[in-house]
């Protein structure tokens, strides 16, 4: 799939799906939804660039110069702060690296695109085919628009790693033009330690 990104002002051209002359896996669907074509990886076009994405929103954040908030809970405990620049972009970068766009990783995973009619609306879906990958999932939503540029509404990644003797899962999702959010869950041999979510906001509306 072919993609046209602007960094400043992000929006994204998304062009249908993919063609690959392997054979396809069926994709279960939802009613009322229509899954695209479910390609192997290794494609010349590549995946949806997240990591330039991502660097997009934060340019236009830094241009705007919008005011950040950030709220820390853990055990239903919320702590709330203005976040700075430098822990925006230190958040941010859980959502740039690893890069599955990398010639190193990209056979590492399989796209697969879904179509909801009902919306309109377009998830692209990125799965590791290896489970020791770090990036395990990789949810790209986008706002179709036949007459203006289709827009990206959202990110959503699954992360399994381990730092030492910990297991770290975490979920981020980013809001496209309004917030980020990192929920990270860390199991260590005593048991599993309290669940910490952060959420750097941007837009206050």
């Amino acid at each position: 799939m072919k993609y046209l990104l602007n960094l400043f002002i992000v929006p994204v051209f998304f062009f249908g799906s993919c063609k690959n002359d392997t054979a396809k896996e069926p994709v279960s669907t939802k009613a009322g939804t229509t899954p695209a074509e479910d390609t192997l990886t290794g494609k010349k076009e590549g995946f949806f660039p997240v990591a330039d994405y991502i660097g997009g929103q934060l340019k236009m954040i830094d241009s705007l110069q919008l005011p950040l908030s950030m709220a820390v809970t853990i055990n239903n405990k919320t702590r709330y702060a203005v976040a700075t620049d430098k822990q925006l972009k230190q958040w941010a970068s859980n959502f740039q690296q690893p890069d599955i766009n990398d010639p190193s990783l990209r056979s590492q995973y399989k796209e697969t695109n879904i179509a909801d009619e009902s919306g309109p609306s377009v998830t692209l879906i990125y799965t590791a085919i290896n489970s020791t990958l770090p990036v395990q999932k990789i949810n790209v939503f986008i706002k179709p628009d036949p007459v203006q540029n289709d827009k990206v509404t959202g990110v959503y990644i699954e992360k399994t790693f381990s730092l030492s003797d910990t297991m770290v899962n975490q979920k981020l999702f980013w809001k496209a033009g309004k917030s980020l959010q990192v929920t990270t869950e860390k199991k260590v041999k005593s048991g599993t330690l309290p669940v910490e979510q952060v959420k750097i906001t941007w837009d206050p509306s």
